[in-house]
C-alpha cells in the first residue's frame, strides 16, 4: 500500500512540474499591445492610458485631451501612462514643466504622476516616435483636484 501511495506522490509532483513549466506569464509587449491594439485606450481619471499609433501613417493618440484626477482617494498621485500600438517603439514624451513628476519612459511605454494642482489645469504635453518617420503632436492632458 506504501508503494502505491509512493508513486502516486511522484505522479503528482511530476504533473505539478510539468503544469507549472508549461504555463507562462503573458511578457509586458502582449500586455501593452492588447491594451492599445483597437487604439481605444482609457479614459478613466483614476489612471488614463493614451495610445499612441506608431504605425506607418501619421501618428495619432487615441486622446487628444483626456482629464485627469491629480489624486486618488488612499492611493495617492494619479499615474497617466502612454503606449504604443505595437507595444515596441521609440516613444517619448516631453511635458509642460509643473505638471508631472517620475516621467519615464523604456520600450513603447511611457509614465508620468500629476503633480497637485488647487484648480483645474491644463498641461500640454508633445509625444513622439523617436525614429525620424513621425511627426510629434502636441495634445492636452487636464488635471483636476480630486475627485469629480
Amino acid at each position: 500500500m506504501s508503494e502505491v501511495r509512493l508513486l502516486l506522490r511522484v505522479c503528482i509532483l511530476l504533473c505539478a512540474a510539468l503544469l507549472i513549466g508549461t504555463c507562462r506569464s503573458a511578457d509586458d509587449k502582449t500586455i501593452l499591445t492588447g491594451v492599445c491594439s483597437s487604439m481605444l485606450g482609457d479614459a478613466n481619471p483614476d489612471g488614463p492610458t493614451v495610445c499612441v499609433d506608431d504605425g506607418p501613417k501619421m501618428p495619432k493618440v487615441s486622446h487628444n485631451t483626456i482629464t485627469m484626477n491629480r489624486t486618488r482617494p488612499g492611493v495617492g498621485a494619479t499615474e497617466i501612462q502612454w503606449l504604443t500600438r505595437s507595444g515596441t517603439g521609440p516613444l517619448e514624451i516631453d511635458v509642460q514643466p509643473g505638471c508631472f513628476t517620475h516621467v519615464s519612459c523604456a520600450a513603447g511605454r511611457c509614465s508620468a504622476k500629476a503633480l497637485p494642482v488647487t484648480a483645474r489645469k491644463t498641461c500640454k504635453y508633445s509625444v513622439f516616435i523617436n525614429d525620424g518617420n513621425h511627426e510629434k503632436l502636441d495634445p492636452d492632458v487636464v488635471v483636476v483636484p480630486c475627485c469629480p
